[in-house]
């Protein structure tokens, strides 16, 4: 009989462990959804306000003001470019937020993963994303970058793109509820689990819990992770 109730007991306290980490598991699940998007959401509310750049044909002066707006009020955008058809650069703005001397390390050049963007955007006469890559900063580190290319389309001809860049770590940083970064680690990886940003509560304690949602765009795909 003793064994019985010892048996019943030690079933009992492995049922409640066991709820108790499916409940961990699947809030930690809901948030990582809820993340995405709000990402998401945060990103197609930018192509707009990038699209809205071109309203009335303005001059390169009025559009590098614009621009420069723009990035004042999204601190996650690093660059943005306005190219003609051949993606030759016109006019660019750079956010008052990133350290100075980036713009020279970018130069007037394509990143060839933007190129590869751009050539994706024209095929499919619509928003396209790079590839993230390493940028170097002047302070001797670096960030990872992605990059949006929006085809400028009139009369059913493209006649120049508008090329946002995105710092990834302030995307998670800035787009990420901070509630979630001061309870979980939040990164974005690439499918083989290389982490390309974190953000986040540092992991502690011997048992921890993943999740991870897939963030799809136009040609490039991002893993969102959170280790609770």
């Amino acid at each position: 009989l003793l064994a019985l109730v010892a048996s019943m007991l030690v079933t009992l306290v492995w049922l409640a462990g066991r709820y108790e980490a499916d409940e961990v598991q699947s809030r930690l699940e809901r948030d990582t959804a809820d993340a995405v998007a709000d990402i998401r959401n945060a990103f197609a509310h930018t192509q707009q306000s990038l699209q809205a750049l071109q309203a009335g044909g303005p001059d390169l002066a009025t559009w590098e003001s614009r621009a420069a707006d723009l990035l004042t009020q999204r601190r996650e955008l690093a660059r943005i470019e306005w190219r003609d058809a051949r993606l030759h650069l016109r006019a660019h703005a750079e956010s008052p937020y990133r350290p100075q001397g980036y713009a020279l390390n970018l130069g007037a050049d394509m990143h060839s993963e933007t190129t590869l963007a751009c050539t994706n955007a024209r095929r499919i006469s619509g928003p396209s994303y790079s590839a993230s890559y390493f940028q170097p900063l002047p302070d001797s580190v670096g960030a990872e970058m992605m990059d949006a290319c929006l085809p400028l389309i009139s009369d059913g001809r493209i006649h120049g793109f508008v090329v946002a860049t995105y710092a990834l770590h302030t995307v998670l940083q800035d787009l990420v509820a901070p509630g979630l970064q001061r309870m979980q680690e939040v990164s974005f990886t690439e499918a083989d689990g290389t982490r390309l940003a974190l953000v986040g509560a540092k992991r502690r304690g011997s048992r921890m819990f993943t999740a991870q949602q897939l963030f799809d765009l136009p040609g490039n795909t991002l893993i969102l992770r959170m280790d609770g």
